[in-house]
C-alpha cells in the first residue's frame, strides 16, 4: 500500500502576505523554500509576469516542490544553495531587482520526520543533521563523539538554553567511551539517563536543537544572510524573516536596529493567531519580523 507524506504547513501564512505583501509582477526570493507553502503563495501574489526564486540548502527538496508548483511554469525557479548567498543565486535566474525576500528559519515536517538525518528523536536514524549532505561539514556524530565536555556545554547552553548542560555532556562522555554514539535513539537514551522526562517537553529537545545549529552553522549564516540580501536589494523592498527562538529573534532585533538603511514595519514580531496555534501546534513559537530598504 502506498503512503504519502503530509506537507509541511507554512507558519504565519496570512501575516506573511499582509505584511510582506508581494505585487503584481514583482520577484520573491523564497530562500527556505521546504515543500513550497510559501512560494505557492508567493507565485500566486505576483501572477504570471512576476516570479519566485525558491532556495534551498536540502538538495530533495528542490525536486519536490517544482513538482507541487509545476502549474506556474516559468514564475517558478527552485534553486539549491544557500540562503546566505541568494544575491549570487537570484543573479544566476534573473538580471531583475529583487522586490520581497523571506526566510522561515523553521524546520521542515518533511525534512524532519522523512530524510532519514537524524534530526528527530522520534525515529531512529544515524545521526548526522547536516541540512545538506553533500557539503564536507561536521555531522551530529562527530561532534558528539569528537568535541570535549567543556565543547559540548558551550553547545548545549549557547544554542539550546539547556540548563542541564553539564550533566548532559559528561554522560555523553562516558556513554562514548563505552561505544560511540551514532544514532538518535542512543543520544536520546543518553540524555534521559540524566534528565528524566517533566511535563510535555522531551529532555533530549534542546540538546537535538542546539547541535542542529552547530551542525549547519545557523546563527552565523543568518547574520551573514541579514547582510548580504539587505546590501543586495534596491529601495523598497521588504525582507521577512520568521523565527523559532529568542537566539535567532535577537540577531534579527539587533541587525534591524544597527542597519541605518532599513526600516521595521514590524515594530513588535507578529505572532501567531490562537486559532493557528490550535491547527498547527508548531507554529506557537514562531515570530515574524518585517523591514524594508530605504
Amino acid at each position: 500500500m502506498e503512503t504519502s507524506t503530509p506537507l509541511h504547513r507554512p507558519v504565519l501564512l496570512t501575516e506573511v502576505r499582509e505584511w510582506l505583501h508581494p505585487e503584481l509582477g514583482q520577484v520573491v526570493v523564497d530562500g527556505t523554500l521546504g515543500d513550497g507553502g510559501h512560494s505557492e503563495m508567493f507565485c500566486e501574489m505576483v501572477g504570471p509576469k512576476g516570479l519566485v526564486i525558491g532556495i534551498d540548502r536540502d538538495p530533495e527538496a528542490l525536486p519536490a516542490a517544482s513538482n507541487r508548483l509545476h502549474r506556474f511554469g516559468n514564475v517558478f525557479r527552485a534553486v539549491h544553495g544557500n540562503f546566505k548567498d541568494a544575491p549570487r543565486l537570484a543573479l544566476s535566474v534573473t538580471k531583475r531587482p529583487v522586490d520581497r525576500v523571506l526566510l522561515d528559519l523553521g524546520w521542515s515536517t518533511t525534512q524532519f520526520m522523512v530524510r532519514g538525518r537524524g534530526f528527530s528523536f522520534l525515529t531512529n536514524e544515524h545521526l548526522d543533521m547536516r541540512f545538506d549532505p553533500t557539503e564536507e561539514s561536521e555531522s551530529a556524530a562527530e561532534i558528539v563523539n569528537g568535541y570535549k565536555k567543556e565543547e559540548l556545554v558551550k553547545i548545549f547552553r549557547l544554542y539550546g538554553e539547556e540548563p542541564q548542560a553539564e550533566k548532559i555532556a559528561e554522560a555523553i562522555v562516558r556513554a562514548r567511551m563505552r561505544e560511540p554514539i551514532t544514532t538518535t535513539q542512543q543520544l536520546a537514551n543518553v540524555i534521559v539517563s540524566v534528565a528524566p522526562r517533566h511535563g510535555k517537553i522531551h529532555p533530549a529537545t534542546q540538546v537535538f536543537q542546539a547541535l542542529r545549529i552547530a551542525v549547519n552553522d545557523e546563527l552565523s549564516v543568518l547574520h551573514d544572510a541579514l547582510e548580504a540580501i539587505t546590501d543586495f536589494v534596491p529601495s523598497g523592498a521588504r525582507i521577512g524573516i520568521i523565527t523559532f527562538h529568542s537566539l535567532e529573534d535577537r540577531i534579527v532585533k539587533r541587525f534591524v536596529s544597527m542597519r541605518k538603511d532599513v526600516v521595521s514595519l514590524t515594530k513588535k514580531p507578529v505572532a501567531p493567531t490562537l486559532e493557528e496555534i490550535r491547527d498547527n501546534p508548531r507554529s506557537r513559537s514562531s515570530k515574524l519580523r518585517i523591514f524594508e530598504k530605504k
